[in-house]
């Protein structure tokens, strides 16, 4: 899974995405742009730099993209209990009842020898 910043987001969105129509962006270009997110790239091989035509996505950086505006977020299992940090009684819902930790029927098993 590819975890993008606001701010990688925006920026890899004007190389990578085919709206933007940037294919290459000089150095004039890329000092107007807050410099943490283009280094972060230049770090992960999401862009690269070619001499005499400027910054471009790599295949790298386009797939991150990609990857990132298609990611499912879809539960493997939805019938799981809503996260621990949803309290439902502050919503007016009732609380599930849960069993206590250690209060699960333990049985012995005794083997004649």
């Amino acid at each position: 899974m590819t975890r993008l910043s606001t701010l990688q987001f925006n920026m890899l969105k004007m190389f990578a995405s085919p709206e933007s129509g940037v294919l290459y962006m000089s150095i004039q270009q890329a000092q107007k742009f807050d410099q943490r997110p283009f280094r972060s790239m230049l770090i992960q091989g999401w862009v690269s730099y070619r001499q005499g035509k400027g910054f471009y996505a790599t295949t790298k950086g386009r797939e991150a993209y990609w990857n990132f505006l298609d990611h499912d977020i879809s539960r493997k299992n939805p019938n799981l209990p809503l996260t621990a940090y949803f309290d439902p009684v502050a919503y007016g819902l009732h609380a599930k009842e849960r069993k206590p930790p250690g209060s699960t029927s333990k049985r012995l098993h005794v083997v004649a020898a």
